[in-house]
C-alpha cells in the first residue's frame, strides 16, 4: 500500500507539472482514497483548482494539507499565495510568516514567499527571500524579474535594470520583463532596441498578451524618437486586441456608478463629522496617472505621516460587512448590503487590519485611487477621515491612461484598453465627484496636478492647512524619499518635480478627436 501511496504522489506531481490537470486530479482522488491523510494529495489537488481558477476551493484543500502538516513551508506559502488571489492580504500576511519560521530553502518557495511579501508591502523581507531564491536558481528567469521588480519599488534602479536585463538574457521571449525594463528607462533618451522589438513584434503568433506588453515597450522607444504616431499606432493595435478578449463593456460600469450615487443621495450624509474615528486617516484618490502617487510622497515625506500605499483593505471591509456571496470585490448586491451594514462597524473593521502595518500613531495615507467609488462609505463610517482627490486636464488624463499598461488581472482599470472607454469613463470620474463633492460638506479636497507641478510650495501649503499638519520643508523634497513605490510612478517621484507631463496630450492630438468628442457630449471642458 505504502508503495501504491508513493506512486501515485509522483504521477499526480509529474501530470500537475505537465498541466495534465484532469489526469492530475484523478490520481489526487485515487491516492486520497487510499490514504486520506496524505497531506500531498490535498496539496496536489489544491494546486490543481488553483490552474482551473476555482481559488476558494484550492485554498480549503491546501488547508487541509497545512492542517495535516503544519510546519510544511511548502504547504504555507501557496496558502498565502491563495489568501492574496482571494484578496485577504491579513491572512496572507499571517501564513507567509508561518512559513517563514518554518526555515524553506527550496528555491521555488523562497520566490512564492517573496512574492507574497511584496504584494502585502513588506519588501525588505522580499527583498531577501528573493535573493536567495536567485542564489539558489540563478537560471531562473522568473524569480530574476521578481527580484527586479522590488529593487525597483525600493528605488535601486540600476539593480532592477541587471534583474529585467538578466531574464530577458535567460528567456529572450520574456515579454514581459522587456516591457518592465522599457518603463524603467522612459526618462532614458537613448533610443535603442527599436529594430529588435519590431521584429519581435511582427511574429503572428504572438499571444495577445504578449503582444500588449512588447507594444508598450515598443512605444516607449518610439517615444522616446518622437515617433508618437508610431506609438500610438502599436498601442492601439495591440489593446483593441486585448479589449475584443476581455469583451469591456462600458455599460457595467455605468451602472456601477449609478448605484453608487443612489445609495447616497445628497443630503443622506450628516452636515457635521459625527465622532472622531478614523481622524489620522488621509485618503488620496482619483483617476491613475493624476499624481496621486505624487500627493502620496509629498504627504509621506512629512514627518508626521506615514503611507500605506496602495491598499485594498477598506473594499475590503465594505465587502465584509455586506455578506454579499459576490465574486467582485464591489457591485450593486455589495453597495446595496453595505449601505444597510452598521457604518461605524465598517470603519472600524477597517482600522483594525490596518493597525499592525502603522509604524506609529500619527496619520497615515491610504492611496488606493479606486476608492473614490468609496467616498460615501468612507464619509459616513470614519467621520474623522480627510479625502484629497487629484484633478487633471481631462485629455492628458485619458492618454496618461491608455499609455499605461496597468495590471491585467485587475479589471477595475478595463476601459484604458481603448480611449473612447477611457474617456467615457472619465466622464463618470466627473459625475461622481460632483456628487461627493455635493454630499461631502468640505471634507473633499481637490489638487490639481496643473497647479502642483506649477507652484508646488503654495499648493502643499493648502494641503496641508486643509489636513491640519504643520508646514514641513521635507514635503517638498519628497524625490529624496527613500521609502518604496509600487505605482507606476515609481521612477518619476524619484526625480525633482517637473512639469513635461503637462499638455502631452497634444502630441497625440490627432488621435483624440473620438475621446474629444465624448467628453464635449458629457460638457467637459479640455481646451487649455
Amino acid at each position: 500500500m505504502q508503495d501504491s501511496v508513493a506512486e501515485l504522489r509522483k504521477e499526480a506531481a509529474r501530470a500537475l507539472n505537465q498541466r495534465a490537470y484532469e489526469r492530475a486530479a484523478v490520481l489526487c482522488r485515487r491516492l486520497l482514497q487510499q490514504d486520506p491523510k496524505c497531506a500531498d494529495g490535498w496539496f496536489l489537488m489544491g494546486m490543481v483548482a488553483a490552474a482551473n481558477g476555482r481559488i476558494t476551493k484550492a485554498l480549503e484543500l491546501v488547508g487541509n494539507a497545512a492542517l495535516l502538516d503544519a510546519d510544511n513551508a511548502e504547504y504555507l506559502a501557496q496558502k498565502a499565495r491563495l489568501h492574496l488571489l482571494l484578496s485577504q492580504p491579513e491572512a496572507a500576511r499571517e501564513t507567509a510568516d508561518r512559513a517563514l519560521a518554518a526555515r524553506p530553502e527550496d528555491p521555488l518557495t523562497l520566490d512564492t514567499l517573496g512574492v507574497v511579501y511584496t504584494r502585502t508591502g513588506n519588501y525588505d523581507q522580499a527583498r531577501q527571500l528573493l535573493q536567495r531564491a536567485v542564489a539558489a536558481a540563478d537560471d531562473n528567469p522568473q524569480f530574476h524579474f521578481n527580484l527586479a521588480s522590488v529593487e525597483q519599488f525600493l528605488g535601486n534602479l540600476e539593480a532592477a535594470a541587471a534583474g529585467y536585463e538578466r531574464s530577458i538574457e535567460l528567456h529572450p521571449r520574456f515579454f514581459r520583463a522587456r516591457w518592465a525594463l522599457s518603463e524603467l528607462r522612459k526618462s532614458d533618451s537613448d533610443a535603442r532596441g527599436i529594430d529588435v522589438l519590431e521584429h519581435l513584434l511582427a511574429d503572428s503568433q504572438l499571444t495577445a498578451e504578449d503582444e500588449l506588453y512588447l507594444a508598450h515597450a515598443l512605444a516607449t522607444e518610439y517615444e522616446k524618437d518622437a515617433r508618437h504616431d508610431d506609438a500610438f499606432r502599436v498601442l492601439a493595435r495591440a489593446k483593441a486586441r486585448r479589449r475584443a478578449r476581455i469583451g469591456y463593456a462600458h455599460e457595467n460600469d455605468a451602472r456601477l456608478f449609478t448605484a453608487i450615487r443612489d445609495a447616497f443621495p445628497v443630503g443622506s450624509l450628516p452636515a457635521r463629522a459625527q465622532g472622531d474615528a478614523g481622524s489620522d486617516a488621509i485618503f488620496v484618490i482619483g483617476m491613475p496617472r493624476t499624481g496621486t502617487t505624487l500627493v502620496e510622497r509629498i504627504l509621506d515625506s512629512h514627518p508626521e505621516v506615514q503611507s500605506l500605499g496602495e491598499i485594498q483593505d477598506f473594499a475590503m471591509a465594505v465587502k465584509t460587512a455586506s455578506g454579499s456571496r459576490s465574486g467582485l470585490i464591489l457591485d450593486e448586491d455589495v453597495i446595496s448590503r453595505a449601505r444597510d451594514a452598521d457604518a461605524l462597524q465598517i470603519g472600524q473593521s477597517y482600522l483594525q487590519s490596518i493597525a499592525a502595518r502603522l509604524g506609529h500613531d500619527g496619520r497615515f495615507v491610504d492611496k488606493m485611487p479606486l476608492n473614490f467609488l468609496y467616498a460615501g462609505f468612507i464619509l459616513s463610517t470614519l467621520p474623522g477621515a480627510r479625502i484629497v482627490c487629484l484633478k487633471r486636464h481631462p485629455l492628458d488624463t485619458c492618454i496618461s491612461s491608455f499609455r499605461q499598461l496597468f495590471a491585467l488581472d485587475f479589471s477595475y482599470y478595463n476601459y484604458h484598453y481603448d480611449l473612447q472607454d477611457t474617456a467615457r469613463y472619465y466622464a463618470l470620474f466627473r459625475q461622481l465627484m460632483g456628487h461627493w463633492q455635493a454630499c461631502g460638506h468640505g471634507r473633499i479636497h481637490e489638487v490639481s496636478y496643473e497647479a502642483l507641478t506649477a507652484d508646488p510650495e503654495s499648493e502643499v501649503r493648502h494641503l496641508l492647512s486643509y489636513l491640519e499638519l504643520p508646514w514641513h520643508p521635507a514635503c517638498l523634497e519628497f524625490h529624496r524619499n527613500r521609502g518604496a513605490v509600487a505605482t507606476a510612478s515609481t521612477v518619476q517621484v524619484r526625480q525633482p518635480l517637473y512639469r513635461s507631463s503637462v499638455s502631452r496630450w497634444k502630441r497625440y492630438e490627432a488621435h483624440l478627436q473620438d475621446a474629444i468628442a465624448v467628453l464635449e457630449q458629457n460638457g467637459i471642458e479640455w481646451r487649455d
